[in-house]
């Protein structure tokens, strides 16, 4: 396996962690929207389909994000 520089790979776990802490951030923040804007009770069963949705496309961004830049870097 070809490791790239050691800080890159410090800053990778460092970013990793950071970016599951922004994307549970902003699963709640779309979650109160969602449920903020939304009468009907079958649409608010749907909160648990919503919150893993925004979480899995925040984090799946930024894992994307990080790739390219580490692609960048080294």
């Amino acid at each position: 396996m070809n490791f790239p520089n050691p800080w890159i790979t410090i800053l990778t776990f460092v970013a990793i962690f950071f970016s599951g802490f922004f994307s549970f951030v902003f699963s709640k923040k779309t979650l109160d929207f969602y449920l903020k804007n939304v009468e009907t009770k079958f649409l608010k069963s749907l909160e648990p389909i919503i919150g893993t949705i925004g979480f899995v496309l925040s984090f799946g961004l930024s894992l994307v994000i990080l790739y390219y830049f580490i692609l960048l870097v080294s």
